[in-house]
């Protein structure tokens, strides 16, 4: 039987910011059907811990620049984060009630009764400092494109994408690639199951895309403690990532997550065996929780 799904895909990182090691982009993939109960639970636990007033949206950066301002004693000069900063002054809180809502957001991914799935690519930019900006963004367009069509071809479903509002420019970059794939095929020579046009939506207003948002960044902090050899400095990162976000990873049939949940951009098996053998020490290593693994259909196992 045919569905209809959304994928909200969003970026963590920046290909000009030199400080930043990795460029990641996250599809949150959520079966139409389910769409306003998720956004439900999302609603009560914002108000279960005292946000659902807070006129603004909660990024990854925003906890660990937060964190930062209220170790140091220090106002942000930033507005919006200064208004951030006084709601949580003004509950007598501090940046870690941001981390516990992240936390119970992230936590809604290991619902067994949700039918949502997530895919991760990443390009490590020192391995690729002559590439230009606009070929790694088709890089990260394609794998994602080629990932749901692989996904979901087999039950004729359709998938509509929806990416982060972006700079006009971008937007436009991102709907001409996209629509290049989409009607003149790649690797996949038919997208039958993909939605014809890129849509694009304000994460201010779309909490898909800030639970997108958190996904991205908390796998990129998960290279990050890898690329600097610092686990402990991103604690919060490499549990969220394991606990909450590497059950979901879309497999293939051979249950292989590489290639398929995750993928390196441009493709490189050098890459992918460093970060593939890294990652599975840290998911295999100190894990709080029980790991839950999902076969295709969305179930556990």
């Amino acid at each position: 039987m045919s569905k209809t799904y959304l994928c909200f895909n969003d970026e963590s990182g920046s290909l000009e910011d030199k400080n930043c090691k990795f460029y990641v982009r996250a599809s949150l993939v959520v079966n139409s059907e389910q769409i306003k109960e998720i956004e439900n639970k999302i609603v009560k636990i914002r108000e279960d811990v005292n946000l659902s007033s807070l006129d603004e949206e909660i990024k990854w950066q925003d906890l660990w620049k937060l964190r930062k301002y209220f170790k140091n004693n220090t106002n942000p000069k930033d507005k919006r984060l200064m208004k951030i900063y006084g709601y949580l002054c003004d509950l007598e809180k501090d940046y870690h009630l941001l981390i516990d809502y992240c936390d119970n957001i992230l936590k809604l991914l290991i619902d067994e009764n949700l039918d949502v799935r997530i895919i991760l690519t990443f390009t490590d930019k020192e391995k690729y400092p002559n590439h230009k900006k606009e070929d790694i963004f088709k890089f990260h367009i394609q794998d994602h494109l080629q990932r749901l069509q692989m996904q979901f071809q087999s039950n004729n479903s359709l998938v509509i994408v929806v990416y982060d509002s972006i700079s006009e420019q971008n937007k436009k970059l991102f709907k001409e690639i996209y629509k290049i794939i989409i009607t003149k095929g790649d690797f996949v020579k038919d997208y039958s199951v993909v939605f014809k046009s890129l849509l694009f939506d304000d994460s201010y207003d779309n909490i898909f895309l800030q639970l997108a948002d958190f996904i991205a960044g908390s796998f990129a902090g998960t290279l990050a403690s890898i690329k600097k050899n610092a686990p402990d400095n991103y604690n919060y990162a490499i549990n969220f990532f394991k606990d909450y976000i590497y059950p979901r990873l879309r497999k293939t049939k051979k249950n292989e997550i590489w290639g398929a949940g995750i993928t390196e951009v441009p493709k490189n098996k050098y890459i992918r065996e460093n970060y593939k053998n890294q990652i599975n020490n840290l998911i295999n290593s100190n894990a709080q929780h029980d790991i839950r693994i999902f076969s295709e259909d969305g179930a556990s196992s």
